[in-house]
């Protein structure tokens, strides 16, 4: 019988080594053509997401910034520069800010944002290039994610936030593959990442304007870990295995050997991008007001109630139906759900103040019921559907079901599709149109250095 590669690379490995190999393979090959420009995409991405959340937080940014130090690493959207730990800091936390950034639906994290902020932040140094910098985008998605995907959702259940436990891990060996670390010092860099770990889902529980922070301070640690591993610290073998190894502290039992296994098609390729400015659990519900809206001229005016029906990682903590700012807003299905129908709204619009307090919106989520679907969480998280029933004013009832939301690989945004958000977002940012529009065509132009687009910013 012939063995698949998967099968083969799985072998006798541990799983620290058999993650190790395959970054350190994947490091040290030449990007392809179409990798290299998946990994600007996400980068274009990303920016649009900084200069949103730069221009939401532009108060508190400037407190941090007063108290960060100065230095080379830039901070975009503030035209100003600090110290690579702070800007690693404060870019992975605007990356998080307006809920655009991408994300995966079986490693449940957001992994560009803190990983992207952390090789920005050493963008500087001489060992790194345009071509390596590009390479630490895609071997840090890789390095996060795989390990995001052999702890989900066990980890979310047990209250750890993905993007703050798996985008340490992105960002210190991102950078390190940046920065042509050899094995020993890749080693190093995912133990003292792992050793870093950390983000709980209750730090953003209601009331909380916390949760950007879980993209900010993996960033911060996944650059701290790199540096260390850089300045000589050797790291222990086998961080994730054994009873004492992340994994099984994560999960409580082993993970499938075959998720640390690295190959194509690269998580990099695989990520959900978001075409609507809220919790990814918001938008299949959204969508599927979007679709009764369009399909059947059905205004908020003409509904009574709304049932919700999805799965169980989209009810808990997403189904309140009271809000108290527009952290909240974007994390709540009715919300969320009010805003599409009663505005038509799904981007940086509906968590205008005008919006959280408009009158139809609020109606609709106060009559915007949630509950979980037995057989939509079994699933998960090869679908993660939502059906939305409407009871209009008159009795009858209109549904649709949303199985997978527009942004997934399945149902994939196109380039056009991202440089239009990313135009919409520098817009709210405060980019004329013609200046927005030829920034996206420079951070696509493969004969750009990325690191210089965002010096310019």
């Amino acid at each position: 019988m012939t063995m698949t590669t998967a099968e083969t690379a799985v072998g006798s490995l541990s799983d620290t080594d058999r993650l190790l190999d395959g970054l350190m393979v994947l490091a040290d090959t030449p990007l392809s053509p179409v990798l290299a420009a998946t990994a600007r995409l996400r980068f274009l991405d990303w920016m649009g997401c900084v200069l949103a959340g730069a221009a939401s937080e532009e108060k508190r940014i400037a407190h941090m910034l007063a108290n960060g130090g100065d230095g080379p690493a830039p901070v975009v959207g503030t035209g100003r520069s600090s110290a690579p730990l702070t800007a690693a800091l404060i870019n992975g936390m605007l990356s998080h800010v307006v809920e655009l950034d991408d994300g995966h639906r079986y490693g449940i994290t957001h992994a560009g944002g803190p990983l992207i902020a952390a090789l920005l932040a050493v963008g500087h140094d001489p060992r790194m290039t345009p071509e390596s910098f590009l390479k630490g985008i895609v071997v840090g998605y890789e390095a996060a994610l795989r390990v995001a995907i052999a702890c989900q959702p066990d980890a979310k259940l047990r209250g750890w936030h993905g993007s703050g436990v798996f985008g340490v891990i992105g960002a210190a060996v991102g950078v390190g593959a940046a920065l042509g670390f050899d094995r020993v010092k890749m080693n190093a860099a995912l133990a003292a990442a792992c050793t870093s770990a950390s983000g709980m889902v209750k730090a953003f529980s209601a009331g909380s304007e916390l949760k950007p922070y879980n993209a900010g301070q993996p960033a911060l640690t996944g650059l701290a870990a790199a540096i260390t591993a850089d300045a000589g610290f050797p790291g222990p073998r086998g961080i994730l295995d054994g009873d004492h190894g992340l994994v099984q502290m994560l999960r409580g039992t082993p993970a499938d050997p075959a998720a640390f296994v690295v190959q194509a098609p690269y998580c990099v390729e695989t990520v959900y991008l978001k075409p609507y400015a809220s919790c990814r659990y918001c938008h299949a519900p959204v969508e599927a007001v979007l679709n009764l809206r369009a399909r059947n001229g059905v205004r908020a005016k003409d509904v009574r109630e709304i049932r919700v029906d999805t799965y169980k990682l989209a009810v808990h903590k997403h189904d309140h139906r009271e809000i108290d700012g527009p952290y909240s807003a974007r994390l709540g299905i009715p919300y969320c759900v009010g805003a599409a129908l009663a505005r038509g709204e799904t981007g940086m619009a509906a968590f205008a103040p005008e919006a959280l307090a408009d009158a139809d919106t609020l109606r609709i989520m106060r009559a915007t019921y949630v509950f979980e679907d037995p057989d939509l969480t079994a699933l998960v998280p090869a679908r993660r559907a939502a059906r939305l029933a409407m009871t209009l004013v008159d009795g009858t009832v209109i549904a649709d079901q949303v199985d997978l939301p527009r942004g997934e690989p399945e149902v994939p945004l196109t380039a056009d599709d991202l440089q239009a958000k990313f135009t919409d977002l520098a817009g709210f940012a405060g980019l004329p149109q013609s200046q927005s529009t030829g920034l996206a065509n420079l951070i696509l132009d493969p004969d750009q250095d990325l690191r210089s687009v965002a010096r310019g910013l």
